[in-house]
C-alpha cells in the first residue's frame, strides 16, 4: 500500500516530534546509502595519518582505546560498549559510512560534526583504517 503525501508528512512529522532522526533510524553498522558512497577526499597518505592520530588521542582514545578495541578507560561507564575499531570488519565499511557516524554520532558516541572541521573528521578515518589488523584489505 502506497502513502499518500498527507500521510508520508504526518508520519515524518510524527518521527521528528518523537526525536527520531536519521542518526538513530540507522543502525550502528548502516549509515545512509547516500552518506555511505561519499568518497574520502583526504589522501591516506603519512602526513594525514599523522594529522588524524592527536585528534583521534583527543577525543576518541577514551572510550575505544589505544589501539581501537573499545577499552579505553571510559569504556566502562557506558550503557553499551564501543565498537571495535581494530576489527578487520571495520575495512568492509566504507569512507563515507564511518564519516556519517563521525559526524552524527550514535548514542553514547556524540556527534563530532561540530568538534571536527570536515578535513579533520576523515583525518581520524584515515588513522582509525591504520588500526585494523594487518592484512586487512580494504
Amino acid at each position: 500500500m502506497q502513502l499518500k503525501r498527507f500521510e508520508f508528512v504526518f508520519v515524518a512529522a510524527a518521527l521528528i516530534a518523537a526525536g527520531v532522526t536519521a542518526a538513530t533510524l540507522a543502525t550502528a553498522e548502516n549509515a545512509p546509502a547516500r552518506a555511505a558512497r561519499k568518497k574520502n577526499p583526504v589522501p591516506a597518505d603519512e602526513q594525514s595519518i599523522a594529522a588524524g592520530k592527536p585528534l583521534y588521542t583527543k577525543e576518541c582514545f577514551s572510550c575505544h582505546g589505544a589501539t581501537g578495541k573499545g577499552d579505553g578507560p571510559a569504556a566502562k561507564n557506558l550503557e553499551r560498549p564501543p565498537g571495535d575499531l581494530s576489527n578487520a570488519k571495520l575495512w568492509e565499511q566504507t569512507d563515507g559510512a564511518l564519516f556519517w557516524k563521525i559526524t552524527e554520532g550514535l548514542k553514547p558516541m556524540p556527534t563530532f560534526e561540530k568538534t571536527f572541521s570536515e578535513e579533520q573528521r576523515w583525518q581520524i578515518i584515515n588513522y582509525v583504517r591504520t588500526l585494523a589488523p594487518k592484512g586487512a584489505t580494504k
